[in-house]
């Protein structure tokens, strides 16, 4: 888990009130150098822009104790290798991008649709079957996603339905550091 203190520190000022909460840049600028293990991107997607999520679902996991990477995986690779506990609402948005044109015309889908991947890399962490949740159900192998829920439910819809892809997409793959 990381240290209380440091999150706290991470938490955007002003959160609980959108009018006023911290600017991205100078959320960047204030927490970066705490988190020199926290590339800026993970930090503006995940950590800054879903705080309350990343707060309740994924304070117990101790980043300092983890590495990003960012990397590009085929289509094939992300759709069954990544997983995760909310795959039937991944499922209900997957079946949107195929049907519903309002979600089809959204800025996300809009994109994807057009470029044949996503606009930020989804965030990943590499598990195998010893890893669980705090309340001990078992996590996703070997990949449990931990931001990126709508993106990877339009890449599955779009690959499934045949459509035109990127044959690579880039990922944030977060891995325990193991000591050897």
């Amino acid at each position: 888990m990381l240290n209380y203190r440091l999150l706290q520190q991470l938490a955007p000022l002003n959160f609980r009130d959108e009018r006023n909460t911290e600017s991205l840049p100078d959320y960047l600028d204030r927490v970066a150098p705490l988190v020199p293990f926290i590339p800026q991107n993970v930090l503006a997607q995940w950590i800054y822009r879903h705080w309350r999520g990343f707060e309740s679902n994924w304070s117990f996991i101790d980043l300092a104790q983890h590495r990003f990477e960012c990397e590009a995986w085929p289509t094939a690779q992300i759709v069954t290798q990544v997983g995760s506990r909310h795959m039937e609402a991944i499922a209900r948005w997957q079946e949107l991008l195929n049907h519903n044109s309002y979600v089809r015309r959204s800025w996300l889908g809009d994109y994807m649709l057009s470029q044949g991947s996503w606009p930020e890399p989804i965030i990943v962490l590499a598990t195998d079957e010893q890893s669980r949740y705090p309340d001990g159900r078992a996590m996703p192998a070997p990949c449990c996603l931990l931001e990126g829920h709508h993106r990877l439910a339009y890449l599955r819809a779009m690959a499934f339905e045949g459509a035109s892809l990127q044959p690579l997409h880039q990922i944030w793959l977060c891995r325990p550091i193991r000591n050897s």
